[in-house]
């Protein structure tokens, strides 16, 4: 596929492209978060039907019960802390999203002067001179992938592991450069514990569109720039599970 951008044509294929989600097995190792339960799913079930052919159902009929926000990859919009009642299908580009993959290692709050609103202590953070350091041009998406990047993060309890998240400053610095799709491989851009502020989140969806938490991406994707499609079910609600594909180019 041809893509010009900035007056400049760029070439992507499928066979180039990477899918930054965690995929979701249903079978109890989803990553988890604020203590939710993990993503499940049964068969349909009537007096004279059941929806598994394992069972001796005629086809498969699952019904799914999931935490959107805290058990896997998911892309969220303003609605999400405000009564907007925008919903992510009003938000979610359907096009390629010119692109900036990161690679950011947290430092501990109490080694760097930027803020946050509420008390830092010994929490890792991700800071506006680290991004500013590695984006070295913005794009309308970024997507910041964090050190250590085990496979550990696919099936991780953050309840027990607590996660590094964003200054307010690096929110603010992120939104000056004009990021619109802000992606990132935490549970959330928050400190878990913010008193319910959400403080980052109503800052960048001030000006921004989604962010996309919960992402794992593979050590063997390089940084830079390329095009992204976030990929989301058409559904009216402030969220929804989603497959970032990243086409490097």
């Amino acid at each position: 596929m041809k893509i010009i951008y900035e007056e400049k044509q760029y070439l992507i294929s499928s066979e180039n492209a990477f899918d930054l989600s965690i995929k979701n097995t249903f079978s109890g190792d989803a990553p988890t978060f604020y203590n939710s339960s993990q993503p499940s799913c049964k068969p349909l079930a009537s007096e004279d039907f059941i929806g598994d052919i394992q069972q001796g159902g005629s086809c498969n009929v699952p019904i799914v019960s999931i935490n959107i926000h805290c058990t896997g990859t998911h892309t969220e919009c303003e609605g999400h802390v405000n009564d907007s009642n925008i919903t992510i299908a009003d938000v979610c580009p359907i096009d390629f999203i010119p692109a900036s993959l990161i690679t950011i290692s947290p430092e501990q709050a109490n080694r760097t002067e930027e803020s946050y609103h509420v008390a830092l202590a010994e929490d890792m953070v991700i800071t506006k001179n680290a991004i500013k350091e590695k984006m070295l041009t913005a794009h309308s998406g970024l997507i910041i992938r964090t050190t250590p990047n085990s496979h550990s993060k696919k099936s991780r309890n953050y309840d027990y592991e607590a996660a590094p998240f964003l200054t307010n400053d690096a929110i603010d610095y992120i939104i000056a450069a004009g990021v619109e799709h802000l992606l990132v491989d935490l549970p959330s851009i928050d400190k878990s514990e913010d008193d319910g502020q959400l403080g980052n989140h109503k800052r960048f969806f001030k000006s921004g569109k989604t962010v996309s938490e919960l992402l794992f991406i593979e050590n063997d994707i390089n940084d830079g720039f390329g095009f992204l499609h976030i990929q989301v079910p058409n559904w009216a609600l402030d969220s929804a599970p989603s497959r970032p594909i990243f086409y490097p180019t």
